[in-house]
């Protein structure tokens, strides 16, 4: 009897055909990204789910490519945050060592005009606070991840320009969403990225400025960077010289 059934298991597993080991491993990934969004449910924000989950992977991913830290700008309440901390906690359960292990979170936390009070949409922690400070801190904590991520309570030129913490391997880009603020940005912070790493921009195809931003950039061969691939209205770039 034992026999038999060793026997049927070793003929089921070898049954398998390749759309059933395809599909099994797509559920995986589903899976994963449920789990990872249910994390950060409480979070407000305006990055999609697959946009974050697609910065999670790539942090946990991307030391592979390149040394160096991560870097956000733009943090809001700490959604993006939560999702790339993930990608750190990731690397830390594995036993990898990248970087600092942290995300540093580069943002004067005072959010943009339309946020503040008789702005065309106000924000209750401005109103009160005068900042997102605090509710950023509550929410990474909620997210049990605020052992990963160090804020950088600074404009996005100041923080370039003190940067201080060596070459960054993966920058993801969502503040000021004009062109010249976003070339800026990219001009700034993309000294620091090396060949391998990443720069990635949010919100291309939704505003206007950092849309033209990413199409002048795709098309600049002198650049340096190669546009990788596309998410919703994440546009990832990596530096290829």
């Amino acid at each position: 009897m034992t026999g038999r059934m060793n026997a049927a298991s070793s003929v089921s597993a070898a049954a398998f055909t390749n759309v059933e080991q395809q599909l099994a491993g797509e559920l995986s990934v589903a899976a994963a990204l449920e789990n990872a969004a249910a994390r950060v449910r409480h979070v407000q924000g305006w990055l999609h789910r697959i946009e974050g989950f697609t910065l999670m992977r790539l942090v946990a991913a991307s030391h592979t490519a390149a040394a160096g830290e991560v870097v956000e700008i733009g943090s809001f309440k700490g959604l993006s945050a939560c999702w790339l901390a993930m990608g750190a906690q990731m690397l830390a359960n594995a036993k990898i060592q990248a970087g600092g292990g942290k995300i540093f979170a580069v943002d004067h936390l005072e959010c943009s005009p339309e946020h503040q009070p008789g702005g065309t949409h106000p924000d209750p922690d401005i109103a009160r606070d005068g900042t997102t400070l605090k509710a950023f801190r509550g929410n990474v904590e909620k997210a049990g991840l605020s052992a990963f991520v160090e804020v950088i309570e600074k404009p996005s030129r100041e923080g370039a320009t003190s940067w201080s913490g060596g070459p960054i391997r993966l920058c993801f880009i969502d503040g000021d969403h004009s062109y010249a603020a976003s070339k800026e940005d990219f001009t700034l912070w993309s000294r620091h990225v090396p060949v391998g790493g990443y720069i990635c921009l949010h919100d291309v195809g939704s505003w206007p400025g950092v849309t033209k931003f990413a199409e002048v950039l795709a098309k600049d061969e002198n650049s340096g960077f190669f546009r990788v691939f596309g998410v919703a209205s994440l546009q990832v770039f990596r530096r290829v010289k």
